[in-house]
This record gives C-alpha cells, sequence and structure tokens, in this order.
C-alpha cells in the first residue's frame, strides 16, 4: 500500500512539474515549492492545521483547503507582474488567508489590505497572518459595499465552508444569516494601488461603481476581479462589468468556470477577469 501511495505521489508530481513548466507564469522557485507542497498534500492532513510552502496554516475542512491551494497556488489564479518588490495590495474577500500568503510568498515585502466579513473565517485569517510573523498586513472584519452600515450576508453551513455570501445567493445554499459591518472600499484608498483582488461573493459591482463615483479606480493598476455570472438566473450583466472596465482604461482577459454541462441555459458561473492598463 505504501510503495502504491508513493508511486502515485510521483506520478502526480511529474504531471504537476509539466504543467507548471508548459503554462505557469510563475517563477521557478515558487514552482519547485509548489511540487514540494503537492507531494505533501498527497497524504491525508490529520488535523485543521499543515506546515506548508514554509508557512503554518490553519484551515476549517480540509477539502476546501485544497480547492483553495489549487486555485491559488497551482492555477496561479491571482498572479501578477509588480513593477517593484514592494507592491500595495487589496485583498478583498480573503477568507482565511490563502491569498494573503500566495502575495508574501511571491512578494515578500508587499503591503496588504485584507478583508474578510465573515467574523470566524476572519479569525481564522488573523491566526494565520499573526502565527507566520506577516508583516505590512492590515486586518478588516468588514464587508466590502457602496454604503456605510450593516449588510445581511448568508453563509454556507457545511463544515468545509469559509466564505459569506449575497442575499441573492441564498436559494442556492443551506445557509445561516450573519449580519456584518459594510464599508465602501474607497474610504481606505488614497494613492495608487497595484492590485485589487475583489472576490466579495456578488458585490463586486456595487464595489467598482463605488470606487468610480468617488474618484478611485483611477488609482488602480490591476484588477483580479471575481465575475459571479447568473446570481440571478433572469439578470445578465456582465456587459456592464466589462463597459466600466473599457470606459476606465482598462484592457482585460478572461476565464469562466462552471460546475454545469456545456451548453446550459441560466447556468451559475465564476468569471475571472484579470484587467490591466491599456
Amino acid at each position: 500500500m505504501w510503495f502504491d501511495n508513493y508511486f502515485l505521489t510521483f506520478v502526480r508530481s511529474i504531471i504537476l512539474r509539466r504543467r507548471l513548466r508548459s503554462g505557469s507564469p510563475l517563477p521557478e522557485w515558487f514552482q519547485r515549492d509548489i511540487i514540494r507542497a503537492s507531494r505533501r498534500l498527497g497524504r491525508p492532513i490529520p488535523t485543521n492545521q499543515i506546515d506548508l510552502l514554509g508557512y503554518n496554516i490553519y484551515f476549517m475542512g480540509e477539502f476546501q483547503f485544497r480547492v483553495l491551494f489549487k486555485e491559488i497556488y497551482i492555477d496561479g489564479s491571482y498572479f501578477f507582474q509588480a513593477s517593484d518588490d514592494r507592491p500595495l495590495i487589496f485583498d478583498c474577500g480573503s477568507n482565511i488567508g490563502m491569498s494573503v500568503l500566495f502575495f508574501k510568498k511571491l512578494y515578500p515585502n508587499a503591503r496588504i489590505v485584507a478583508f474578510e466579513p465573515d467574523p470566524f473565517t476572519f479569525e481564522i485569517l488573523r491566526r494565520n497572518v499573526d502565527q507566520n510573523h506577516l508583516s505590512d498586513i492590515a486586518l478588516h472584519q468588514i464587508a466590502l459595499s457602496n454604503r456605510v452600515g450593516d449588510i445581511e450576508l448568508f453563509r454556507d453551513t457545511s463544515p468545509d465552508s469559509a466564505s459569506l455570501v449575497m442575499s441573492t445567493l441564498r436559494q442556492r445554499h443551506n445557509v445561516r444569516s450573519v449580519i456584518v459591518p459594510s464599508q465602501p472600499l474607497s474610504k481606505f484608498i488614497s494613492g495608487k494601488v497595484d492590485l485589487v483582488k475583489l472576490d466579495v461573493e456578488g458585490a463586486e459591482e456595487a464595489v467598482m461603481n463605488d470606487l468610480i463615483g468617488a474618484d478611485k479606480l483611477r488609482l488602480v493598476r490591476r484588477l483580479h476581479l471575481e465575475y459571479h455570472h447568473h446570481i440571478d438566473k433572469s439578470v445578465d450583466s456582465l456587459s456592464r462589468m466589462l463597459r466600466l472596465l473599457e470606459e476606465n482604461g482598462f484592457g482585460y482577459q478572461l476565464r469562466a468556470h462552471t460546475l454545469a454541462p456545456w451548453p446550459s441555459e441560466a447556468s451559475f458561473q465564476d468569471i475571472s477577469i484579470y484587467a490591466y492598463r491599456n
């Protein structure tokens, strides 16, 4: 049995190495770290804590943790090429902090402003930042919207869940209600921002409109934006977001994720948009 597991891990490492070398934008040293980490993840994780990539990481459920590792590290979903070694990054929707750890691994001197509304998830985020002795990180336990106040969000009750969703998603989840404070992102931006990573579970259009209304979007150089298409199955509004980017001087690339077969009608999709200054 041990030989079979070792052999499978070895084969997966070869496949992953070829995949990274053929299409990953990540530096070679980072790719090597990811390959070593994937070997470690070839075994079950007995607790909600793991030493990985030079970090001591706490998480909620093993499945969710593995999904985050694949999306953020193997797929390199939030990679960007900074103009210097000390970029300013706004991480909106930090979850347990896997993206924060990614940015700090890629740019150790990065300055990061991180937002996570769920009180329980936020404490894990804080723990992952504090126990790894990361500096130049400001953490905010708030939801981002276009107004100051309180907002009702809904949390999936499954053990693996670690995110809040907008009320329009509540029929798609076994959920419980959480009231969290809400503030506009524009209040936190006072100068040039190298990257805004925006994964706010349905509030992305409100946040972007706030940045435009406050004349702050002009200060943003790049965006990694998670657009939640067909949250409301009767509404098709992707063109509004793309027009907003075009009218404010951004080019963009798109990648779509869905569990529905192709073609499907009115199916929910996560659409990743990488936007950059023309």
